[in-house]
């Protein structure tokens, strides 16, 4: 009962803001009703601002050419792949967590085992605020992704050869300080380079789709008789991490090749004899357009 009891109260939250934002949150700025004036026309500003070239006033609307554009771009996909294992480590987290800890003291109940775990994502929350942050200020997302990738690598490993509790409980902490990294970096950069909204949109929901089809995977790769070591998942999620890092290091390769080529003129030739308007229309296929890395 006391399980339940927690499982209610944690979710109670997550249900009412739900509903608030359901009627309360505004689809645009230009129909928050809760803003000024003159704080919409800075949102929508800014808004402009960061859809950056290629980006036209249609552009912004559902085009069902847009979908099929994101489902036939290899990039989209690449994307998918390697949010996957970071979110098999994200819902794996939560399995192994709390037996590491309850094995720092047997005596403890669920509910204070629960508790404990708070600290670890607390540090996880605290470190992803301070890279999103750096990570927006530069205006890159790659190498971050692939450090947040290699710290839980590192404290995979740690799990996986540690002789005592001690060692196991700081691997935890190690792979706290880039879970959210892995997992949630990627999530920025996709939708910055899909600068038409059907594009973008198609491709936010495939990312977020296949990337949360983790939680099916996740419990299967640390069965309850595989504890306490959960050796198994532990090399599972390590090797699906490199994985992602590989990958992620593939897409940074392609974007900076690709604005290199651009910046050069080389890809001028596929627009010769269109229009401003057309060119833009091409939305990320422009060769006006720059991705961000």
């Amino acid at each position: 009962m006391h399980d339940i009891r927690l499982l209610i109260i944690e979710g109670i939250p997550s249900v009412c803001l739900g509903v608030f934002g359901w009627f309360f949150l505004a689809d645009s700025p230009e129909k928050a009703w809760y803003l000024s004036p003159a704080q919409r026309e800075l949102i929508i500003l800014r808004r402009k601002r960061d859809e950056r070239e290629a980006s036209t006033p249609s552009a912004q609307t559902l085009q069902r050419s847009d979908c099929w554009a994101a489902i036939k771009d290899w990039k989209v996909w690449a994307f998918c792949l390697l949010n996957f294992p970071a979110d098999i480590q994200l819902f794996s987290y939560s399995i192994f967590l709390p037996t590491i800890i309850k094995a720092l003291n047997p005596a403890w109940s669920t509910l204070q085992v629960q508790a404990l775990t708070v600290p670890c994502f607390a540090l996880s929350a605290i470190v992803y605020f301070v890279v999103a942050y750096v990570s927006d200020a530069m205006q890159h997302r790659a190498v971050f992704g692939i450090l947040g990738c290699l710290v839980s690598i590192v404290g995979h490993i740690m799990l996986i050869t540690g002789k005592g509790v001690a060692v196991k409980y700081a691997g935890c902490y190690v792979i706290a300080s880039g879970i959210f990294v892995a997992s949630g970096i990627t999530l920025a950069w996709l939708p910055t380079n899909l600068p038409r909204y059907g594009k973008r949109a198609t491709g936010i929901g495939m990312q977020l789709t296949i990337g949360n089809s983790a939680g099916i995977a996740a419990p299967y790769l640390y069965p309850t008789h595989d504890s306490p070591r959960f050796v198994m998942g532990h090399a599972v999620t390590l090797a699906l991490l490199a994985l992602s890092a590989a990958v992620s290091g593939v897409l940074w390769y392609t974007y900076v090749r690709t604005n290199e080529r651009r910046r050069a003129g080389l890809e001028d030739e596929k627009v010769r004899g269109m229009t401003d308007e057309e060119i833009d229309e091409l939305g990320d296929e422009s060769p006006r357009y720059i991705f961000a890395t």
